[in-house]
């Protein structure tokens, strides 16, 4: 009886193929809640547009439209001149949870064009982050 012989076989491998595709089911607890994406405005600047500034300094906000991440959100600012490339150091800031963070630039010689790029991160998730760009003259006589 061939039969015989090839069932024993066949029934072995439809348990293990049953056994493989079962759903692994982990009780390892709720998974940590994912962060919502960060949106951001700026405040007193027009993103990727031209701004004035009356002398020197210049103070525009950073708003975190989403939620807050749980760690807060760091910025970091740049400031070059355009043309020319020449970086204009700025002073740092404080990662911040609250929802908006001040920025103040400086050392913005006069009649002179600055790209401005603001990148906002989260702490807790590096991937989690937003770039701003916007120009600013300083439109005071020297």
């Amino acid at each position: 009886m061939p039969l015989k012989s090839y069932l024993l076989p066949v029934l072995a491998l439809l348990v293990i193929t049953f056994t493989a595709c079962k759903k692994k089911n982990s009780n390892s607890g709720d998974p940590a809640p994912q962060e919502e994406g960060l949106s951001v405005t700026l405040v007193n600047v027009t993103e990727g547009q031209y701004t004035a500034a009356p002398g020197s300094t210049y103070t525009f906000q950073v708003k975190v439209n989403s939620a807050m991440p749980t760690q807060g959100v760091s910025v970091v600012v740049t400031a070059i001149t355009d043309p020319g490339g020449i970086l204009i150091p700025q002073n740092l800031i404080a990662p911040s949870t609250n929802g908006t963070i001040d920025v103040n630039l400086t050392g913005l010689e006069p009649i002179r064009t600055v790209k401005v790029t603001v990148v906002i991160t989260s702490v807790g998730k590096s991937n989690n982050t937003v770039t701003k760009t916007f120009w600013i003259t300083n439109k005071a006589a020297e």
